[in-house]
């Protein structure tokens, strides 16, 4: 059992009540499926799960990501869902109809195995998805574009990791298994993460620049909002060798205009009861002064923790505590910067951004389920937390939790499985079963947009 699949049983058997779906983050869920593959081995890949992706012009949100936004008219968005290995759906969000499937597959391109990630374009006209492209000589990592116009895929960006000297692998480059991508909001540079550095990626030119290597099992990504860093979390805090030896996570920056590696941030090594934890988020306030990095950790009590990073002087801050039940996953900062709220299993716990200090947690009653996710409005007045049974609308400035939006099939959790209109008066919910609009000046859902899709779904950023 791998350290991953060995912290989730961990945090299941510690856990106060049965568990009630997955509680980890999607780097936790990545991991997971990264080192399935690795046991099943490269001849045996095949993806099951899917994403989704909103097609439409971005920009950046309090966290620091490219964010889906807007245009006036519904009419004009349109998610894509990958299905499988190679089909992708076109689902118009103005009439809730799937349109004609799209062949995500070049022709010639051998069986891959694709991460439930994907990401837009600013423009939106062109949808990426990653994932691994299999042969009998390699397992190279893939980018596929996809024209939003056209409705066809382009071939493959191939990303190739030679073997270093004395590797045992026998093949001709190293199996590329991909993390996570973003688009740099310009829209000239794609970043893809993997075991062992980020890929920069030329988009005009559809082709992939050297990777950036790095000493990290690389995942999560943010942009600084200069968008001339890029930050790169190594979620591991572990060393190899037999028993594990506990060392500092880095957070690496990436000067973009060079696509070089910068020294590495190491981050304090809060050990705990359990001894180690997992870096599953982060996030850069709007002045891109600092980072936040969320280190969750199971235990009884819980031991979670967040990292400030000073960004200026690239060093860590003194971590900051929760004392909110349950695995610390992910977590959102308010347009002002002056709040970071965390989502832990049972409450949101707000950080103040100026002292750096946790506020007291706003408790999720225990009958709605164990959260796992967490959105906020471009206003910064309502946060919305994901659970196996539905959304939990809670208002910021009264820390009221309003009655939880029921929604169907969400027992797995999906990436990235929120998009919010930059006027904030809508919320899409990627669910086992497709798409739901709920409307936030009422928080009632609509009608659930099926789009047949196995596994897991999840929104593009």
């Amino acid at each position: 059992m791998d350290e991953t699949s060995l912290r989730g049983e961990l945090e299941r058997v510690l856990a106060d009540e049965p568990p009630l779906g997955t509680l980890v983050g999607r780097s936790l869920r990545a991991g997971r499926m990264r080192r399935r593959r690795r046991r099943v081995g490269v001849a045996a890949l095949c993806a099951v799960a899917a994403a989704v992706v909103i097609a439409v012009p971005t920009l950046l949100t309090s966290a620091s990501r490219p964010a889906p936004a807007a245009p006036a008219a519904v009419a004009a968005r349109t998610a894509y869902v990958v299905v499988g290995t190679d089909t992708v759906l076109p689902v118009s969000l103005a009439t809730n109809k799937v349109g004609t499937p799209i062949n995500g597959l070049a022709d010639g391109v051998p069986t891959r195995d694709y991460l439930s990630l994907a990401a837009s374009s600013p423009d939106g006209r062109t949808v990426y998805e990653i994932g691994t492209e299999l042969s009998t000589k390699d397992a190279s990592g893939i980018v596929v574009p996809i024209d939003t116009t056209t409705r066809r895929a382009d071939r493959p960006i191939t990303l190739s990791f030679p073997c270093p000297p004395g590797s045992r692998v026998p093949l001709s480059s190293c199996p590329v298994y991909l993390n996570d991508i973003v688009i740099d909001p310009d829209g000239k540079t794609g970043y893809v993460s993997f075991d062992k550095g980020v890929f920069p990626i030329n988009l005009a030119r559809k082709t992939a620049g050297k990777p950036i290597a790095m000493s990290c099992e690389c995942r999560v990504m943010a942009f600084a909002p200069d968008r001339k860093t890029l930050y790169v979390v190594d979620p591991f805090p572990i060393a190899s060798g037999q028993p594990p030896r506990y060392q500092a996570a880095i957070v690496t920056p990436i000067r973009t205009a060079t696509n070089t590696a910068l020294a590495p941030i190491k981050l304090p090594v809060a050990m705990h009861s359990l001894g180690m934890g997992f870096l599953s988020d982060v996030a850069i306030t709007p002045n891109g002064m600092t980072a936040y990095v969320v280190d969750g950790r199971g235990g009884s009590p819980y031991e979670n923790f967040v990292f400030p990073i000073d960004l200026a002087a690239n060093k860590a801050l003194a971590p900051v505590r929760l004392k909110a039940r349950g695995l610390a996953t992910r977590l959102v900062i308010s347009p002002g910067g002056g709040t970071a709220y965390v989502v832990s299993a049972r409450a949101v716990t707000p950080i103040n951004t100026a002292t750096n200090t946790a506020g007291p947690p706003i408790n999720i009653p225990d009958r709605d389920g164990l959260a796992y996710d967490i959105a906020l409005t471009p206003n910064g007045k309502t946060i919305y937390v994901l659970t196996p049974r539905g959304v939990i609308p809670i208002r910021t400035a009264s820390r009221t939790v309003l009655p939880m939006i029921a929604i169907p099939d969400v027992e797995n959790p999906s990436f990235d499985p929120f998009v919010i209109t930059p006027d904030g008066r809508a919320v899409w919910v990627a669910t086992n079963a497709g798409i739901l609009p709920i409307s936030t000046p009422t928080n009632t859902a609509g009608s659930l947009i099926k789009v047949g899709a196995p596994g897991s779904i999840a929104f593009a950023r």
